[in-house]
Order: structure tokens, then sequence, then C-alpha cells
């Protein structure tokens, strides 16, 4: 159960890997708030879609069965371009709904602000964009097995990480992970908070961490 593989686009576990994200993200307080809860599932394969690659990346990770998934890339190295960024979007606007257009966009000014400070603050870094777990395998450390994976690659480079946290659960998560808040951001009124996190090279994780 605790093996960590590579997937990759075109192999035959890229549908798995799209439904385990959809799956383990269908209650994301974030996403719910600004996408119809009918195109949950194509809302985040529409966000992942820049993340695919027909190769193999070394951050591209799931456990056996593909039953937990992690996308993380190396900054700047893999840093998403102008064109999949477009592309993304045009993607992401038909789900979402039309009343948190504006919030949306505004929401992901906020995390390229983010992203941006951090990098001129410590140079590269590993960027984890999503790790979900399948419903049904939650809460048996498979989510753990993916981070702590991903932290050690980052260790072994010296490397910090970041990553945006969209619910108070996974803050818990990847604060035992050695991962701390930098700022909490809203869309608008109303709106759920977003943490922007990181964690130094290094960080030791808590008591909780391996479970």
């Amino acid at each position: 159960m605790g093996e960590v593989v590579q997937f990759i686009s075109n192999g035959t576990e890229a549908l798995s890997v799209r439904d385990t994200v959809g799956l383990s993200m269908a209650h994301d307080p974030v996403a719910r708030y600004i996408a119809k809860e009918s195109h949950m599932a194509a809302f985040w394969d529409a966000l992942i879609s820049v993340y695919w690659s027909p190769k193999p990346r070394e951050l591209h990770l799931m456990t056996k069965d593909c039953k937990s998934v992690v996308f993380a890339r190396f900054h700047p190295e893999e840093k998403v371009s102008g064109l999949q960024a477009v592309l993304r979007d045009l993607r992401t606007v038909p789900t979402g709904k039309l009343s948190k257009l504006l919030a949306a966009i505004q929401l992901g000014q906020k995390i390229d602000r983010g992203k941006a400070a951090f990098a001129r603050e410590v140079g590269p870094y590993i960027y984890v964009f999503v790790i979900g777990t399948r419903p049904e395998c939650q809460n048996m450390g498979l989510g753990s097995i993916l981070m702590r994976h991903i932290n050690a690659i980052a260790d072994s480079k010296g490397l910090p990480c970041y990553l945006e946290s969209s619910s108070e659960k996974s803050r818990r998560f990847y604060e035992r992970h050695g991962y701390h808040v930098r700022e909490t951001v809203f869309m608008d009124k109303g709106a759920p908070p977003l943490f922007l996190m990181s964690r130094p090279p290094g960080s030791a994780c808590s008591k909780g961490c391996t479970e």
C-alpha cells in the first residue's frame, strides 16, 4: 500500500489519477464556493490540465493502485507557461458560478502574488499544487506517505516548498508535515479562507505526520 510511483498523462493510470483528484477534492470549500456542484470533477480536471506531462516527472506521484496522488513541480524550471494558463482558464470558466467569476479572478491574482513574493524571497522551490486521497482510503496515512516523499526530495535538494491549503483540515495536515501559514487570503466577503503555506528544507514533522 505504501509504494510510491510516478505517473504520466498518456499512461494507463491517467484516468484513475483524474478520478482520484476529483473525488478527493469534491468537498473542497474554496472550490465549492466558485465552481458549480455538478461541474466539480470538470473543474479539477481543468485545473490539473497544465500539470500533465507525457514524460515522467519526479514530483508527479501516486501510491499503489492510485489511491492517493500528488501534483507538484520544480519552480521555476517547470513553471506553467502563459499559454498553458490561458488554455486552463478557458476550460475552467464554464465550470464556475457566473456570480463568483470576479472573486475567482481576484483569488487567482492573490495566489500569483503569493508565489511571486515567495520566489523573490527564497529563489527556486517546489510548488505542491494538489495532493488528494480517494474518500474511501482517507485516514489511512496515504497522503502522509506522499507528503513525506515530496519533502524528502525537497530536503535532498535543499529546496523549500510552497502550497495553498483550502481548508482547516488540510492546513492542519500540512502543519504536521512542517509547513507554516505565511498568509491567509479571501476571495471576497463571506468566502472561505485560503492559506498560503511554506516549508523550509529540513523542517521536522510533528507528532502524527507518520499516520
